[in-house]
């Protein structure tokens, strides 16, 4: 059997940069912290939260140059097209009993590969919960991952392998040009739990799955809440503000995923009545909003037009210096303009695929435009039209969303007075 999460493949090779770079201008801002606690020599399985589909796998590729290999739920690669994309993306498919009994026994090929990959220095990255969720909320961890961990150990011997966790956090899981906070956190030795793990296997792997609950929840903002989430997460964007001075942190993304996530962990330990009255905070807090037509995300910006002007100032000097090669700006890159998310919501019933086959029209598209546009001026204009118009749908790559962007937040500034 072809090792798809091991095997080169030279197209991958070649399109890996244009993918991050890719994933990179469909957010506004992908903020990595903990980069340093990825161990540089020894094997490691990286346990992010699952919230947003596809979309975490690409987020994952961003935190290293190198390969990674990926394993995911069986059912997603029933399709065949689908599954082609995913063994592309060296993702593999791991069986449940939902997927069938009879399925099960071709983990054991899979697990096989995964060792593979672990033993030659590649990490393997697993949805620590198994399913993807999209809420900023963790769900059950699935043991695989840690069968996976200590059949390996059992080959790597007195070698270290670890399992890092990953917190992953989106402004918005559907639309472009939002903000992605990832923090990495302290590793998790194997080696620790073997002893368990050759006299009684289930205890060990429960102590692993504590040791990787515990940890993944300080990096990942865990709504303590199941019934009552949307007005606890409500709550949080309510006093985000209100943290950021109390903590001291600046008025950014990370400073404000850090915010929220310092909430819902005081909420946890608070009593059922405290909760109570926070809950109802939250929810006429997201009522109002709802009301006018404002998203949390940009009420917690505390986003004041005065506080913009450099903002409003650079991008009216912008639009002004394109102003008269504004029918060239246009026709260079017509994709960033273009709400394709509306195109996913009306098509893709699982919301939680949306934004990755958004990421996927866009990326594919973006490129394809590009490359008509270059042909096209290249025949009637000669060459130093066509590279002068492919220069502008580059630099409208990254400069065109900053004013759309900014316009957004405009927009809604003027809905919440």
């Amino acid at each position: 059997m072809k090792n798809t999460l091991a095997d080169f493949n030279f197209f991958y090779t070649i399109l890996r940069p244009l993918v991050d770079y890719g994933t990179y201008n469909h957010y506004r801002s992908v903020t990595i912290k903990g980069r340093e606690n990825l161990p540089k020599e020894d094997a490691y399985i990286l346990a992010p939260c699952h919230q947003n589909a596809l979309m975490d796998a690409l987020i994952i590729l961003l935190l290293r140059p190198k390969p990674t290999a990926f394993l995911a739920r069986a059912d997603i690669f029933q399709k065949k097209a689908q599954a082609k994309a995913l063994n592309f993306l060296r993702i593999g498919p791991v069986y449940r009993i939902r997927d069938g009994r009879d399925n099960l026994s071709r983990n054991d090929e899979v697990f096989k590969n995964s060792r593979q990959v672990l033993e030659h220095g590649v990490p393997l990255c697993l949805m620590a919960e198994g399913t993807h969720n999209d809420k900023h909320q963790m769900l059950p961890l699935v043991k695989g991952m840690f069968r996976i961990a200590c059949g390996t150990q059992k080959e790597l011997g007195d070698k270290p392998l670890y399992i890092v966790p990953v917190g992953l956090d989106y402004d918005d899981y559907e639309d472009v040009y939002h903000n992605v906070c990832v923090s990495v956190g302290k590793p998790i030795d194997v080696r620790h739990f073997m002893a368990d793990y050759e006299v009684n296997e289930p205890v060990a792997l429960n102590r692993m799955r504590d040791a990787l609950r515990e940890g993944l929840g300080r990096e990942m903002h865990n709504v303590s809440s199941k019934e009552h989430y949307a007005d606890e997460y409500a709550y949080c964007h309510l006093k985000t503000q209100e943290t950021l001075r109390t903590l001291h942190l600046k008025n950014n993304p990370w400073g404000r995923f850090m915010a929220r996530k310092h909430i819902s962990d005081q909420m946890a330990l608070m009593s059922e009545e405290d909760k109570a009255s926070r809950y109802a905070e939250g929810a006429a807090y997201a009522a109002h909003l709802s009301r006018k037509g404002v998203p949390l995300w940009f009420a917690s910006k505390g986003w004041n037009l005065r506080k913009s002007l450099l903002a409003l100032l650079a991008v009216s000097f912008t639009v002004w210096a394109i102003a008269p090669i504004w029918k060239d700006w246009l026709l260079s890159n017509l994709i960033v303009y273009l709400p394709t998310h509306f195109i996913t919501k009306a098509k893709i019933k699982d919301p939680q695929f949306r934004s990755s086959v958004n990421f996927g029209i866009r990326l594919f598209a973006t490129f394809l435009y590009l490359l008509v546009t270059f042909i096209v001026f290249l025949c009637c204009k000669g060459i130093w039209m066509a590279l002068g118009m492919l220069a502008l749908g580059l630099i409208s790559i990254h400069v065109t969303p900053r004013i759309l962007i900014l316009l957004r937040d405009v927009w809604y500034w003027i809905r919440q007075q």
